[in-house]
């Protein structure tokens, strides 16, 4: 029986040295796209995440346009959800004659439900906030452009839409602290303490009724659905309503990404292919020799395959590895760039780092994917190699 060792020799020892710099390529291409895709994807995650976490922490979950949850109702609503009074309305600010548009965020701070910015608020500052029914809380950045400090009187242009006509409406409050998130309500949102007007006079300037916070966003929509279902009359919405076609583009840029950068690994596998098929044609002679010593076809087939089955199995485990070195230090890494380079990517943003969110699945579609495109290039060359009529190739 022919010896793998005899036919590995003949076959793969002494090769075109283009075809070995050609498979070379290949390899460290493979490396660097699987490295790159890892990476983005990661970082991609991480912003999404963040997006969401800071985002979800400032809007209520679920409003539902009543200021009482009927006995049905309230059985539909999950024992951990947080169900409190709120106001939603639009209203502007007027600094040095400039106007500032704002969104009115009334709560309720003697709930001992009320969730929402609870958390994102100091305790001295909500204190203060029950103790002044007049009390108004707005994020730092625009706390600055008023140049105000606590205990300032801040005046609130808003509007009454009671009647038919529209009236514009002033409202005083003092202010008694500010917020920062770290996202774009810092510059829009401005809390307000309910116990200043009656329920009358905040459903005559926006919209009242009752919030449920959630301590999983995701299932905003079920909950929804499922209040619908038992009170069609009473209008119930969801954060989705609102932000969901923010979350969609943002997934959608993170699949336009992955495709694109899987390109990259596309790329590589050609290179298999031609470092492959270089090799199957500059040992056409040994391929027919071996065939009339006895090899099978099957066997030229597996030996092919095998060697470009390596160069993508490690070229995938490699890059993995570093994407995944990369990803765990790439605040370090564009800490060095930015030091060389004098460029500060994040300036400008609501980020002090680069948020990275690794997850499983992601690094098993990338490994199945990768493996499958350069495991199919591999075995092209190889089919082509196992067809090879050994009279005409020793020709």
């Amino acid at each position: 029986m022919l010896s793998l060792h005899l036919a590995n020799r003949l076959l793969f020892h002494s090769s075109n040295a283009f075809a070995r710099f050609v498979t070379w390529v290949s390899f460290v291409g493979l490396i660097l796209g699987v490295t790159i895709l890892t990476v983005v994807v990661s970082v991609m995650n991480g912003f999404d995440h963040e997006l969401r976490t800071r985002l979800l922490s400032t809007i209520p979950h679920v409003t539902v346009n009543t200021e009482i949850l009927g006995p049905e109702l309230a059985a539909k609503v999950p024992e951990s959800a947080k169900v409190s009074p709120y106001f939603q309305g639009l209203g502007a600010l007027n600094s040095r004659g400039r106007v500032y548009p704002i969104n009115l965020y009334g709560i309720d701070p003697d709930s001992e439900s009320q969730q929402t910015l609870i958390d994102g608020l100091s305790v001295d500052v909500i204190k203060r906030l029950k103790q002044n029914a007049n009390g108004i809380v707005m994020g730092a950045p625009l706390v600055r452009m008023l140049r105000a400090q606590q205990g300032d009187v801040v005046r609130l242009m808003t509007v009454d839409v009671s009647t038919s006509a529209v009236q514009p409406k002033i409202l005083s409050f003092e202010l008694e602290g500010e917020f920062s998130f770290g996202a774009e309500t810092d510059y829009s949102l401005v809390v307000i303490n309910l116990n200043k007007l009656s329920s009358d006079q905040w459903r005559a300037m926006g919209e009242l009724g009752l919030q449920i916070q959630l301590q999983d966003p995701m299932l905003a929509g079920q909950l929804v659905a499922t209040l619908q279902a038992n009170a069609a009359d009473i209008p119930v919405s969801s954060w989705e309503t609102r932000y969901g076609e923010l979350f969609q583009a943002v997934q959608l840029e993170k699949s336009m990404m992955f495709v694109l950068l899987l390109l990259v690994v596309a790329i590589a596998a050609f290179n298999i292919i031609a470092g492959q098929s270089m090799l199957v044609e500059d040992k056409r002679q040994n391929i027919a020799i071996l065939r009339t010593m006895g090899a099978k076809p099957n066997l030229i087939r597996r030996l092919f395959f095998f060697q470009g089955a390596i160069v993508s199995v490690s070229g995938t485990a490699l890059g993995l590895a570093l994407g995944l070195i990369s990803s765990i230090y790439i605040n370090q890494i564009m800490a060095a760039i930015e030091l060389v380079s004098g460029m500060h990517l994040l300036d400008g943003s609501f980020f002090v780092e680069i948020p990275v969110r690794v997850q499983l699945v992601d690094l098993l579609v990338i490994s199945a994917l990768t493996l499958s495109i350069c495991l199919t290039a591999a075995l092209l060359p190889a089919q082509r190699a196992a067809r090879l009529d050994p009279v005409e190739s020793l020709h």
